[in-house]
């Protein structure tokens, strides 16, 4: 991600630096998206909406420690 030059130090591609704001950016406005809808169901089903407008649900609540917020950056196939 960052490349050393001899003469310059430390040098930081723009493009580079490009993708890191996007990516940010948009686990921001993603956990923005899920939180601002979450919802339990009255029967007990959690249920919230995606980035990408599709709705996902869980047994447990997806944003306490060990849910599928929490998981899925893990790899294990979460779902």
């Amino acid at each position: 991600m960052l490349s050393y030059s001899a003469d310059t130090g430390w040098v930081f591609d723009p493009f580079q630096c490009a993708l890191i704001v996007a990516f940010i950016a948009f686990s921001v406005y993603r956990n923005r998206i899920r939180r601002k809808s979450l919802r339990q169901r009255e029967d007990g089903l959690y249920v919230w909406v995606e980035w990408h407008g599709g709705e996902r649900c869980s047994d447990t609540d997806p944003s306490e420690p060990g849910g599928l917020w929490d998981s899925e950056a893990d790899g294990d196939g979460g779902d």
